[in-house]
C-alpha cells in the first residue's frame, strides 16, 4: 500500500482535481449537446503544443502552455462563432470539422518533429503517472480560480446553457456568453491535455455527467453522482494500472467505459 502511494500518490491526486474541475464543466457541455466541443478544443490545444515543439518547446513548458492556450481560445472563438440564430447546419457539425481539421493539421506538424510518432501517442493518452506534485499544486490553483470564475457567473452560463432561446429574449449575449464558456473550458483543456491525453480529458468530462444524467433528473443529484463515478473510476483505473503496469490514462478511460456499461445493463434495479 505504502508502495502504492508513493508512485500513484500524486497523479492519483491530479486526476481527482481534474474530475471536480470537468464533471462540472461537462454538466454544461451536455446540457448544451455539443457532446465533442471538450474533444475539439483538447485536440485544438493538442496542435498549439505540436507548433510548440516544432520550434524548439517542450512538453510542460511555460510556453508551451501559452501557445497551446492561445490556440485554444482560437477554437473557442471559433465555435461560439458557429451559433447562429438560423442553424442550417448543427453546431456540432461544425465542431467536427474543428476537431478533424487540427487532428490533422497536429499529425502534419508532429511529421516534422524529430520522435513525432511518440508525441502523437503521448497526447492522446497522456502521461499522468509521471506528474509531479508541483504541476499538482499549479494545478489546483489555476483549476481553484477558474471555479471562482464559473461560480460568480454561475446564472448567465446556466441559463445559456439550459435555455438558449429564453436568454437570448431577456437580453443576454449568447456569443458572449459561449466564449466565456469555451474560453474556460479552453483554459482547462490547455492544461489537462498535457498531462492527461485528449482520451481522458472526454472521458472526463463526459461519460460521468451522461451517466448521472441518465439516473437523476435532478442537477445537485447528478452533479454528487458524477463526482462519486468519477473519484471511483480514478481510484479503480490508477490502482489496475500499477497492479497490471499499464498506462494509467488509457486505464482510467478503459474504466469509465466498464462502468458505464454496468450502469446501463443494472439501471432497471437502479431505479427501483
Amino acid at each position: 500500500m505504502s508502495d502504492f502511494l508513493e508512485m500513484m500518490g500524486a497523479p492519483l491526486v491530479m486526476a481527482l482535481i481534474l474530475v471536480a474541475m470537468h464533471a462540472h464543466l461537462g454538466h454544461h457541455v451536455v446540457k448544451r449537446g455539443v457532446i465533442f466541443v471538450d474533444i475539439a478544443l483538447a485536440q485544438v490545444a493538442a496542435f498549439g503544443v505540436a507548433i510548440s515543439l516544432l520550434i524548439g518547446g517542450e512538453v510542460g513548458s511555460d510556453r508551451t502552455w501559452l501557445i497551446a492556450l492561445a490556440s485554444a481560445c482560437l477554437g473557442a472563438w471559433l465555435i461560439a462563432r458557429t451559433r447562429t440564430r438560423e442553424e442550417r447546419a448543427p453546431q456540432e457539425a461544425y465542431i467536427g470539422i474543428i476537431y478533424v481539421v487540427a487532428s490533422a493539421a497536429m499529425i502534419l506538424v508532429l511529421t516534422q518533429v524529430p520522435h513525432g510518432g511518440d508525441e502523437i501517442r503521448h497526447l492522446l493518452v497522456g502521461a499522468i503517472l509521471w506528474v509531479s506534485w508541483s504541476a499538482v499544486i499549479k494545478t489546483g490553483i489555476l483549476y481553484a480560480l477558474l471555479g471562482a470564475f464559473l461560480y460568480r457567473w454561475r446564472k448567465p452560463l446556466a441559463r445559456v446553457s439550459t435555455d438558449p432561446v429564453g436568454a437570448r429574449r431577456d437580453g443576454l449575449s449568447l456569443r458572449k456568453w459561449d466564449f466565456v464558456f469555451y474560453a474556460i473550458l479552453g483554459v482547462v483543456v490547455t492544461s489537462s491535455v498535457q498531462i492527461a491525453g485528449v482520451l481522458l480529458v472526454f472521458s472526463l468530462l463526459v461519460v460521468p455527467t451522461v451517466m448521472g444524467v441518465r439516473l437523476f433528473n435532478d442537477s445537485r443529484r447528478q452533479y454528487i453522482y458524477t463526482l462519486a463515478v468519477g473519484v471511483a473510476a480514478v481510484v479503480v483505473g490508477s490502482a489496475l494500472s500499477y497492479i497490471l503496469d499499464l498506462p494509467t490514462g488509457a486505464a482510467i478511460v478503459c474504466t469509465f467505459g466498464l462502468f458505464l456499461t454496468l450502469q446501463v445493463v443494472l439501471e432497471p434495479l437502479l431505479r427501483r
